[in-house]
C-alpha cells in the first residue's frame, strides 16, 4: 500500500516537473533569441503608435478590440526604444495573475491544493504550447474572463458582483471581441442561482448593465474629446465594418475541414479533452450538476472562437475550460482516476517536446532572419510610409515604418487585401515592398521603381522591389 502510494506521489511530481521543464524550455528560446511573429509585430507597432498620438477608434484600420493595445503601449510612453527582452517580460507577467486565478476558480470545485496547483501548471504549460510564448491577445481575454469567473463564483448573486462580473466580461471583449463567448455560461450559471424566472431577470439585468455601462463610458469619451460620431465607434467596436465589407476577418483558406482537422490535432496535443468526453458520457445526464452544466457551456463557448479561425493561439482560450470540466466531473482526479491522468500528461508531454524541439530550431531561424533584414531593410528604404506586402509585418515594428494609410490600410496584413485596393490607397511619394511575381504594370502603372535588394525569408533569400507611387 505505501509502494502504491509512493508510487502515486512520485508520478505527481514527475509531472509537474515535466510541465515545469516545458515551460522553462520555451521562456528559455525567448530570451535567447528574441524575435517576433507577424501578429506581435502588429500588435506592437499599433501599441507603439498609440503611445506617440495615434487614435485608435479615429485613425485606423483594425477590427481588433484595442484594449490590449493600450496595455502593450504603456512601456512606449517612458521609451521609444525598449528592447524585445523587455517587452516579453511585460507581457509575460500576466501569466502569474491568470495561474493565481485560475487557482482559486478551481478551488470551488476541488479542496485538494496539490491536485489544483497540478492543474494550473498544466494550464500555464499548455498555453505556452499553443504558441503563448508569443506576444498574443489571448492571454489577457482569459485574464478578464477568469477574473468574471472567479467574481460570480466568489460572491454570487450580489448585485455590485453581478454588475461587475458584467464589467470584466466587456473588458474581455474589449481585449478580443472572442471574450464573449462566456456571456451564455454565465447567464446561464445565474439562472440556475436565482429562485425563479422574476429574479433571474433582475439579477440578469445588472451582468447587462456592468457590460454596457463601460461602451457608454467610452462612447462619451471618444465623442466629446475626438469627436468620433456613436455610430463609428459602435460599428468599430463590435466589428460590423470588418464582417460588411470586403476584408476577410476568418482564417486565410478557412474551411469546415480545416476545423476538423485542427480539433483533431488538438485531440492528439492536449488528450485532457478526451477525458472530458468519457467523464460527459459515463454521467447520466439528469446526474450532470450544474457545475458541470456551467463548466461545458464555457467550453461550448470557447470552441465557438474556431468559427473564425483555427489558429493554434485560439486554443488557450480553451485549454482553461477543459480543465474546468474534468475537474467539475470528477474531484479526487489524481487519487482516484491517476492512470487516466498519466496517460493523458505523457501523451501531451511527449507532443510538447517535439513542439520544442521544433520551435528551438524555427524560433533560432526567425531570429537570425530578422537580425540580418532589419539593417538591410533601413538601408534601402528611406520612406517611413511603406506597405510590407512582400516582407513580415513584423517589421513595422521592427523598423519603426508607419503604415501609408491608417485609415483605409492600417497595417493590414496583405492576405486580406487586394493589391488592387492597396495600390489605390497609397498616396505621392508613398512606398510598397513586393515580390517581382505580384508586380503587374496595369496596378502599379502609376509607381516608379527605387530598387530592388535581396532579404532573408526563412533559411532562403527572396527578391523584393521597393515602389513608390508618383
Amino acid at each position: 500500500m505505501k509502494d502504491y502510494l509512493f508510487n502515486k506521489k512520485t508520478i505527481y511530481y514527475s509531472l509537474l516537473f515535466s510541465f515545469i521543464i516545458i515551460m522553462g524550455g520555451y521562456l528559455l528560446i525567448v530570451y535567447l533569441y528574441p524575435s517576433t511573429t507577424n501578429d506581435s509585430g502588429y500588435y506592437l507597432k499599433i501599441a507603439y503608435d498609440l503611445a506617440h498620438g495615434l487614435s485608435f477608434f479615429k485613425e485606423l484600420n483594425c477590427s481588433y478590440s484595442p484594449l490590449v493595445m493600450y496595455i502593450l503601449s504603456v512601456p512606449f510612453y517612458f521609451n521609444n526604444d525598449i528592447g524585445l527582452t523587455f517587452l516579453f517580460t511585460y507581457a509575460f507577467a500576466i501569466f502569474p495573475l491568470i495561474g493565481i486565478l485560475f487557482f482559486q476558480i478551481l478551488k470551488f470545485y476541488n479542496s485538494n491544493n496539490e491536485e489544483c496547483f497540478f492543474l494550473t501548471i498544466l494550464l500555464i504549460t499548455a498555453n505556452f504550447v499553443f504558441e503563448g510564448f508569443h506576444i498574443l491577445l489571448e492571454p489577457y481575454v482569459l485574464l478578464f474572463q477568469l477574473i468574471a469567473i472567479w467574481l460570480l463564483l466568489k460572491w454570487k448573486l450580489k448585485k455590485g458582483t453581478l454588475f461587475l462580473v458584467g464589467v470584466f466580461t466587456f473588458l474581455a471583449f474589449y481585449a478580443k471581441q472572442y471574450g464573449l463567448f462566456i456571456m451564455p455560461a454565465l447567464m446561464f450559471w445565474i439562472y440556475k442561482e436565482s429562485k425563479n424566472i422574476k429574479l433571474s431577470a433582475f439579477n440578469f439585468s445588472f451582468l447587462i448593465l456592468g457590460f454596457f455601462v463601460p461602451i457608454l463610458i467610452l462612447v462619451s469619451y471618444f465623442y466629446t474629446y475626438e469627436n468620433i460620431p456613436v455610430k463609428v465607434f459602435l460599428l468599430k467596436l463590435f466589428g460590423i465594418q470588418a464582417l460588411k465589407g470586403n476584408e476577410i476577418v476568418t482564417g486565410i483558406d478557412y474551411s469546415v475541414i480545416g476545423v476538423f482537422k485542427k480539433v483533431g490535432q488538438f485531440v492528439i496535443d492536449f488528450p485532457f479533452i478526451i477525458v472530458v468526453v468519457i467523464l460527459f458520457f459515463g454521467t447520466k445526464i439528469k446526474s450532470i450538476s450544474n457545475n458541470s452544466w456551467f463548466a461545458l457551456l464555457l467550453l461550448l463557448g470557447a470552441f465557438c472562437t474556431l468559427y473564425f479561425a483555427y489558429y493554434s493561439h485560439y486554443f488557450q482560450l480553451i485549454i482553461p475550460y477543459v480543465i474546468i470540466s474534468i475537474v467539475t466531473f470528477s474531484k479526487g482526479l489524481i487519487e482516484k482516476k491517476y492512470i487516466i491522468l498519466l496517460f493523458s500528461s505523457t501523451v501531451f508531454l511527449v507532443g510538447a517536446s517535439l513542439k520544442l524541439k521544433n520551435k528551438f530550431v524555427e524560433k533560432k531561424e526567425h531570429y537570425n532572419e530578422q537580425l540580418t533584414n532589419i539593417p538591410i531593410l533601413k538601408s534601402n528604404i528611406s520612406s517611413k510610409n511603406v506597405y510590407l506586402h512582400g516582407i513580415s509585418p513584423a517589421y513595422y515594428f521592427l523598423c519603426k515604418y508607419n503604415s501609408p494609410n491608417y485609415a483605409a490600410l492600417g497595417y493590414k496584413f496583405p492576405s486580406e487585401l487586394t493589391l488592387n485596393d492597396i495600390s489605390r490607397k497609397l498616396s505621392e511619394g508613398d512606398c510598397i515592398l513586393i515580390e517581382p511575381k505580384f508586380f503587374e504594370q496595369k496596378i502599379f502603372d502609376s509607381y516608379i521603381k527605387k530598387s530592388e535588394f535581396t532579404v532573408i525569408d526563412g533559411v532562403k533569400r527572396k527578391s523584393v522591389l521597393l515602389l513608390e507611387k508618383k
